[in-house]
């Protein structure tokens, strides 16, 4: 059982976090609000009309500090966030630091991330501090992207032993800790792209007005991209659902539109993300789905289609 308090812990007043769920297992949000109220002083949790909406509004009343946002339908994840960030600012929020519903914070995550926030920005320009990932099956530790001239890319492999905040360009949102003043100056996250791509466009428009992005070794957590991996050749590659291929492949076309994106890395997001789907093709079934789904998603990146 986790211990619940009612005020905040030391030092995370003005620190919501912003919690998106859809379809989740409601005690398994319960618990992981329970760990988040522990750390900051309010968890929105924003339900992106989920079936079993009942269950998780149930399991939710019983923590105080936990709001539920129960929105009608699933409106993806950039306008649920946008949402929870809404609904923050209006109670009083200075920073947020975002979630996935299968999240796995330790203690302690939060306030690592708000010092070294609070330490960088005094001599740079922030946009947020965010954790290193290990794969919540595997154990791996996922790498991050650092941007060099003309959007070629370095990766940057933790080697989970801690050490100093390092620069880097891009970070999935969860865990990601930001300010409400960064946000505003940012701007939103982008409601049309729906999933994929959203936290690399917010990423890429904020490092396009001056900001910087700062890994925190210390701050580790436990994550999985996509259902499940697997191998080919020497890479991981990462399987989800044709939705999810969907969005990522329209999205990629969606990128190669935007001033502030670099060319070399739409281009590259377009070919990686078709020669993705070929694999999809060749080994996940039902094919013609596979087939169906890469045709509708080219053809609504190009602007010949419209949909969901």
């Amino acid at each position: 059982m986790i211990p619940i308090s009612d005020s905040p812990a030391d030092g995370a007043r003005g620190i919501f976090a912003v919690l998106v769920t859809y379809n989740p297992d409601p005690a398994k949000v319960a618990s992981l609000a329970a760990l988040l109220r522990s750390q900051v002083e309010r968890v929105l949790v924003v339900d992106n009309g989920s079936a079993n909406a009942a269950a998780l509004a149930a399991a939710c009343a019983a923590l105080p500090a936990v709001t539920l946002l129960s929105l009608d339908s699933n409106t993806g994840i950039a306008h649920a966030q946008n949402a929870g960030v809404a609904l923050a600012r209006q109670q009083g929020a200075r920073y947020i630091v975002y979630f996935d519903q299968d999240s796995t914070p330790p203690a302690g995550f939060v306030a690592t991330l708000r010092r070294s926030f609070a330490a960088l920005s005094a001599h740079a320009k922030v946009a947020a501090t965010v954790p290193v990932f290990r794969h919540a099956r595997d154990g791996f530790y996922y790498p991050l992207i650092l941007l060099r001239r003309f959007g070629l890319r370095t990766k940057i492999v933790p080697d989970g032993t801690g050490g100093a905040p390092f620069v880097i360009s891009m970070a999935i949102s969860s865990g990601t800790f930001t300010s409400i003043a960064v946000l505003d100056d940012v701007g939103p996250m982008r409601d049309d792209f729906f999933i994929d791509y959203v936290d690399t466009e917010w990423c890429l428009r904020a490092l396009a007005r001056g900001y910087t992005f700062y890994a925190v070794p210390d701050a580790s957590m436990l994550h999985a991209i996509g259902d499940h991996t697997m191998r080919f050749l020497r890479w991981r590659v990462p399987v989800h659902t044709a939705a999810r291929r969907f969005y990522r492949i329209r999205n990629g076309f969606y990128m190669l539109r935007l001033a502030h994106v670099p060319l070399l890395l739409g281009l590259r997001e377009v070919a990686f993300n078709c020669v993705h789907q070929v694999l999809m093709i060749a080994t996940q079934r039902p094919r013609a789905l596979q087939v169906r789904v890469f045709a509708r998603a080219v053809l609504a990146g190009l602007g010949r289609f419209q949909g969901r």
